[in-house]
């Protein structure tokens, strides 16, 4: 699956479709929305609920199957889908200042037959794919989601969009997944052969009631630590992106390659030799580029880490993520900074088990959020991930482009290798500074690997590369 973002998305024009999807009324549940998707909601939607919706935040999925479609096997997949995941039979809405949820039933559950719209060429289906997803994946439609198609005599591309408050990136590749299966098993008359999966309205439910956690707790100490570490701030990109603190600017996104197949796997290699895993390598690395280009010896960031530690939620769509902090000190050697990066990993693990409600409420006025976006590093191995490097999938999670104060990055592997999406404010400082990070983080890595491992330097990925 190659994270990309739609201004970079390209896929063959055909036939669009796009299935209408009635929830029916639902009923109000006390089951208030979880830290993450209050945090989302409450900027997403205005006080009478409308919101602007030219800056949507949503997650989207697109994956090949075999063409032309058989509308009523896909018809019939989408439905199941829906049934099977609560976070898709989920509104939102706001009232008196707070977001509450709506729970709907699968009985009332409707999908209609879709519409047709003839695209004759490529980026007219990106900009057609972006303007549909605006308006149908904010949370102030019922539901915030949709299901497309753009079918072909060959092959057909699925596009699912979400508003990010129903999923997180893992959830594209159980959507990819899952849905491929259900059409398949229909087409052949066979029964899908899914496993049952755990309620994401459920887990909001058990968050609520997590029990409070004391300000002396020394998880609560490290993250006073690391914030006060930070000038009482979230972390921030080392490097001056071309806009005051705060202002938000439009976002831009590049995506680099940073290792061919061979050279991940020897990269892998020689930082498990030294003890350290994948992630604790990607961060050391990143800590090593920002310091070569004259950044602070100290590297500090958030990182996102899923939550699905129960079984039942393994394949779940829902947004199972929370955050934990890293500070890496830039050794005389990278072996050294890797050292220092896997130690602050290994510390930030039980940090993450702290619900961040309980670390801001005892942090309390000793923190404060100057920026909108919150440095961080992200990294997913897809090749583990269950259908989401299938050689005939063509799996994409695309996400909108909307506006960006700060740095953030997601490095993902893929049998073709590891790649760097890159999200900064559009400037031209923002982009000189993102280009030299990812050249140098690829040079870091060559490095590494050793001088005959690599034949040229990072380059820029195509969209469908």
């Amino acid at each position: 699956m190659r994270v990309t973002s739609i201004t970079e998305f390209r896929t063959a024009p055909g036939t669009y479709l796009e299935w209408p999807v009635d929830l029916g009324a639902g009923g109000s549940s006390p089951i208030p929305p979880s830290f993450n998707q209050t945090f989302h909601l409450s900027s997403a939607l205005d006080a009478s609920g409308a919101g602007d919706r030219t800056g949507a935040v949503w997650i989207a999925t697109a994956f090949d199957i075999e063409g032309p479609l058989d509308i009523d096997a896909l018809t019939w997949a989408f439905t199941e889908f829906i049934e099977r995941h609560a976070a898709l039979r989920t509104t939102f809405h706001t009232s008196d200042g707070e977001v509450h949820r709506r729970v709907h039933e699968s009985a009332e559950l409707r999908i209609g037959r879709p519409s047709a719209t003839t695209i004759t060429d490529s980026a007219s289906v990106s900009t057609h794919l972006r303007a549909r997803l605006n308006h149908l994946c904010h949370p102030s439609q019922r539901p915030s989601y949709s299901f497309a198609a753009v079918d072909r005599p060959d092959r057909a591309t699925i596009v699912c969009g979400f508003d990010h408050a129903h999923v997180d990136a893992l959830s594209m590749t159980v959507a990819a997944e899952e849905i491929t299966a259900l059409y398949r098993a229909r087409r052949a008359g066979n029964a899908p052969e899914l496993d049952s999966v755990g309620s994401f309205v459920e887990y909001c439910a058990d968050e609520a009631q997590a029990p409070e956690v004391s300000s002396s707790d020394p998880r609560i100490l490290a993250w006073s630590e690391f914030v006060d570490g930070c000038g009482g701030h979230t972390p921030a990109f080392p490097f001056d992106l071309g806009g005051p603190v705060g202002d938000q600017a439009s976002q831009a996104t590049t995506i680099h390659a940073l290792a061919t197949a061979d050279d991940a796997v020897l990269f892998e290699r020689r930082c498990r030799d030294l003890g350290a895993g994948m992630f604790s390598a990607i961060v050391a690395a990143a800590a090593t580029a920002t310091a070569e280009m004259g950044g602070p010896q100290l590297f500090s960031l958030l990182f996102p880490l899923h939550t699905r530690r129960a079984a039942e939620y393994a394949h779940a769509l829902g947004w199972f993520t929370t955050n934990a902090p890293m500070s890496v000190t830039v050794g005389d050697t990278f072996a050294d900074t890797l050292a220092s990066a896997h130690a602050s990993f290994r510390a930030a693990l039980p940090l993450a088990a702290v619900p961040i409600p309980h670390v801001l409420r005892a942090l309390g006025e000793r923190f404060s959020r100057p920026r909108q976006d919150v440095f961080m590093i992200s990294y997913i191995d897809y090749r583990a991930l269950p259908g989401a490097d299938a050689d005939d999938r063509n799996a994409h999670h695309i996400s909108n482009v909307t506006t960006a104060d700060d740095a953030q990055f997601w490095v993902s592997r893929t049998r073709d290798g590891r790649a760097l999406r890159s999200r900064f404010p559009d400037t031209s400082q923002g982009h000189a500074i993102i280009a030299s990070f990812a050249l140098t983080l690829a040079a870091v890595i060559r490095r590494e690997v050793g001088p005959t491992a690599y034949s040229s330097e990072a380059s820029l990925v195509g969209p469908n590369a």
